[in-house]
């Protein structure tokens, strides 16, 4: 028997171990190769790299693979954890240090090269209806399947590396021990956690006011740039950690102080949780931080995607808006036909002409009464000689209301403010709506508006792409703006950002779930003695179950309650920033998570109490 006979009899022996590690290392490939098809696909190649789009997308493929790297050391971790009574065994048989580490080594890369090769098979499988999905969320013409050489090289070679390198630094952290010591090292006490609530009020104070400090915009965040983002991360991190460590320690002793304490099986219940209430605290923690981020991804992107048309409408009012400058006139009579002539072929359409004056040097415009009612897209507004109305000229920007007085008009009175666009989003810093007398005394600059709204515009990109063919914007002449073309490129744009979302909340969530797989296979062997030692004292197969049960509810059920109470805590937060709509899909992806969650909950528990109760 030669010493690599030895490495392949072991992994075969302990099947379940290796499974384990190997699946989960699939996984994370699988995600990552995928991810590269997408971003490599021929259809793809017209998004230019150095754009914000394509630097995203560059990030998202590091992040991922960050990610992957992070998830195959805590996956290796926990691996080795379950391996240690095998190392002791064979170190007590006479195998030096050396030895150990070259057995571990080749194990670790014997799985590499086979999940490198399963997930890549499998994920050539798969990406025929990977790529159908992409087409959809895309919105892509064409997306279909094709020959991913770059993307399969790329996956073999940082996974490659990955592992090798990953494998190679941990098989050196396996120090020699005492063989005793590695026998023993799945019944070895866990450590107490330790009080520590001024560390949870600091933690938790120091998130609040920086989170305070950042939705109320104040100066001192803007002035240390990206440092208070960073602060604001690391001390959200802490105060979850000390939040379910203090708050797990807290519960427990009150618990025991309880009559319910002694009611059933809770008492053996608490006691379960206090004797692995470290280690319990870790999972709860890690996995509320996976979910947060699943919770953060789907609800943020998913409602971002799907509220692009109420977006680009805020920023452009109408389907197409001709601002025809100065000198401008016979060529705009010219366009204004054309323009009319390719609407009356596309459907129904409302016109709307209308004109302003502007100080060009500070770009305020002044508008009349009769012209500002012409657009159409208000309701009417009725202006006394003295009076006056503001309107926005950008987006999510407050008009200044008192800049008018800068101007000879008179004592003129605000009469209301209108906060929404009247026109395209940045093409007059503010609109004041004065009466007619005073509009014909004001000398500026005049421009024409030639305003048009198409019915089932944003399913018009055709006409848009026939006006923009013959029409483009000339600073000198004249300036061509089209909702169509905006609300297409948002799309897209939010398409891709909404894919990479939905990528990495699928890693989150697998995460999660493969932790939570692997902190219940290391400690089954430990389980299943302790139960099968309470069975002999009396309690019966159903009260077991019960305390499992309960020990499963509290391991994933709670980090989706903190993870989903922080999420809405923050929403609430920013509740002047957000939407009712957004409440509406964050409720409704947590729901469906849920869902998930509680069906893998019952395949959990089936699976966990069938390998205990052998």
């Amino acid at each position: 028997m030669n010493f690599n006979h030895i490495v392949v009899q072991n992994i075969l022996r302990d099947k379940s171990t290796y499974i384990s590690y190997f699946l989960s290392s699939v996984f994370s490939i699988v995600v990552f190769f995928l991810f590269s098809i997408t971003a490599f696909h021929p259809m793809m190649a017209e998004l230019d790299t150095t754009s914000t789009l394509g630097t995203t997308m560059v990030l998202a493929s590091f992040f991922i693979y960050v990610f992957s790297f992070i998830f195959i050391i805590y996956s290796l971790f926990a691996f080795l954890k379950k391996k240690t009574k095998t190392l002791g065994t064979f170190m007590m048989m006479g195998a030096s240090m050396r030895q150990i580490r070259k057995m571990v080594f080749r194990e670790n890369m014997i799985i590499a090269v086979a999940a490198i090769i399963t997930a890549i098979v499998g994920g050539l499988i798969v990406a025929p209806l990977f790529l159908m999905v992409a087409k959809k969320i895309l919105r892509a013409e064409v997306f279909g399947m094709y020959i991913p050489i770059q993307a399969i090289l790329i996956t073999i070679v940082l996974f490659s590396l990955l592992f090798l390198i990953v494998t190679k630094v941990m098989t050196w952290m396996i120090k020699k021990e005492d063989v005793v010591q590695l026998l023993k090292a799945d019944i070895t006490q866990e450590k107490l956690t330790k009080p520590a609530p001024f560390k949870l009020i600091v933690s938790i104070m120091v998130s609040v006011i920086l989170l305070f400090s950042m939705i109320r915009e104040m100066n001192w965040v803007e002035s240390f740039g990206i440092l208070p983002y960073i602060a604001l991360f690391i001390s959200l991190l802490l105060a979850i950690y000390f939040t379910v460590t203090q708050g797990m320690l807290f519960t427990i002793r009150v618990w025991q102080k309880h009559p319910s304490y002694f009611r059933k099986t809770n008492m053996l219940f608490v006691s379960n949780l206090k004797a692995k209430e470290r280690s319990h605290a870790h999972i709860i923690y890690l996995l509320t931080i996976l979910l947060l981020g699943t919770f953060v991804f789907t609800s943020v992107l998913y409602s971002s995607y799907y509220n692009v048309e109420e977006k680009t409408e805020s920023l452009y009012p109408y389907s197409f808006q001709y601002t025809s400058l100065p000198g401008n006139e016979l060529e705009a009579q010219k366009d204004r036909t054309f323009i009319e002539e390719t609407l009356d072929e596309a459907g129904n359409y409302e016109a709307y002409y209308s004109a302003f004056k502007t100080d060009e040097k500070r770009r305020i415009a002044f508008m009349s009464v009769t012209n500002f009612n012409q657009l159409g897209q208000h309701e009417p507004l009725t202006l006394n000689d003295h009076e006056y109305f503001v309107a926005a000229g950008h987006e999510g920007v407050q008009p200044n209301e008192e800049s008018i007085h800068d101007y000879p008009f008179g004592n003129l009175i605000v009469t209301g403010i209108e906060k929404r666009n009247i026109l395209t989003s940045g093409l007059q810093n503010v609109y004041y709506i004065v009466s007619d007398e005073v509009y014909e005394a004001i000398e500026y600059p005049v421009y024409q508006i030639f305003a048009y709204e198409l019915d089932d515009w944003t399913n018009k990109i055709d006409v848009a792409n026939t006006i923009s063919s013959k029409i483009t914007t000339d600073s000198d002449r004249r300036l061509m703006a089209s909702k169509i073309e905006l609300y297409e490129v948002e799309k897209f744009v939010k398409s891709i950002m909404f894919f990479i979302g939905f990528m990495l909340s699928l890693i989150f969530m697998s995460a999660a779930m493969s932790i939570l797989y692997f902190y219940l296979q290391t400690s089954l062997e430990q389980e299943r003695e302790k139960f099968l030692g309470i069975r002999k004292v009396g309690l019966s197969m159903k009260e077991l179950s019960t305390v499992v049960t309960k020990e499963l509810v509290t391991l994933i059920f709670i980090p989706f309650t903190i993870a989903a109470l922080i999420l809405f805590a923050t929403l609430l937060g920013m509740h002047n920033h957000i939407s009712l709509a957004f409440y509406q899909l964050t409720a409704m992806g947590l729901g469906i998570i849920l869902l998930l969650f509680l069906i893998g909950f019952f395949f959990i528990r089936k699976g966990y109490l069938n390998k205990l109760m052998i």
